[in-house]
């Protein structure tokens, strides 16, 4: 993982984990290789597939939310070492419109990744590509 990348310390700073909550996190069968060996967690207990059949984290229900599989009960990333690639550029995402990174406005804290987003936007297009196979 590049440093540029490496956007944890803003969420811990901040405590939050706001992303966690009803995600919509798509992953990559690299991403499922990586948990499965780590965790010897079956894909089928934290993966499901959406409307258009790619993978994604699977929410479980706690503490009246739904929230992504991994997030433990201190608001933590069990799997923070080894977490899908997508969770490591949010909140910079991708838009399809502009062909081009943007900041989430959906993270509250998202102004403090601002610094991150031109440093990032080139890795991110490529995860997207390797992701969907176009932009």
């Amino acid at each position: 993982m590049t440093k540029e990348r490496d956007f944890g310390h803003i969420c811990q700073k901040n405590t939050c984990h706001y992303c966690c909550v009803e995600t919509e996190m798509l992953l990559t069968k690299k991403d499922v290789q990586r948990i499965v060996r780590s965790t010897l967690i079956s894909p089928t207990e934290f993966a499901i597939r959406n409307e258009e059949g790619y993978l994604m984290l699977q929410n479980r229900h706690k503490a009246n939310e739904s929230q992504c599989f991994f997030l433990n009960e201190k608001g933590l990333c069990s799997i923070y070492q080894i977490r899908p690639e997508g969770c490591k550029f949010y909140p910079i995402i991708w838009n399809f419109e502009d062909h081009q990174a943007i900041l989430d406005d959906y993270c509250p804290h998202c102004g403090e990744f601002a610094l991150k987003l031109s440093s990032t936007s080139d890795n991110l297009e490529n995860f997207i590509f390797r992701l969907f196979g176009k932009l």
